[in-house]
């Protein structure tokens, strides 16, 4: 069973990610901020992330920035956005994602799927 941390300040936001993940057959855990993301992310050692970009204490960029140098990891990202515009350079880089919130539930099931190589 894959595992996937999602990363929200809205906590609406997380249980919909909760229940949309779970349903699906993933195992799920959430984070509130950039700092719960990166401790849970060493504890739970997720398949993918989602991550929101704007958030208090550094948003889903820091995020990301801290697992690629940090922790030199390649692990699967989707950034969940209302301005996709704004981390769209990022989907170049391989095993990153970019939807535009709110993020339809299939897409954004077939976006994991993708990126974790799930058929």
């Amino acid at each position: 069973m894959a595992k996937i941390l999602a990363v929200d300040d809205d906590l609406s936001i997380l249980e919909i990610y909760k229940e949309i993940f779970v349903k699906a057959g993933f195992e799920v855990r959430t984070a509130e901020d950039a700092v719960a993301a990166v401790t849970l992310y060493q504890q739970f050692q997720p398949d993918l992330l989602v991550l929101d970009v704007d958030m208090p204490a550094g948003g889903g960029q820091k995020v990301f920035d801290r697992l690629r140098n940090l922790f030199q990891t390649a692990t699967p990202i989707i950034f969940s956005t209302g301005l996709p515009e704004s981390v769209q350079h990022l989907a170049k880089l391989g095993n990153v994602a970019v939807l535009k919130k709110p993020v339809n539930p299939d897409v954004l099931i077939a976006e994991a799927k993708r990126l974790l190589k799930i058929a």
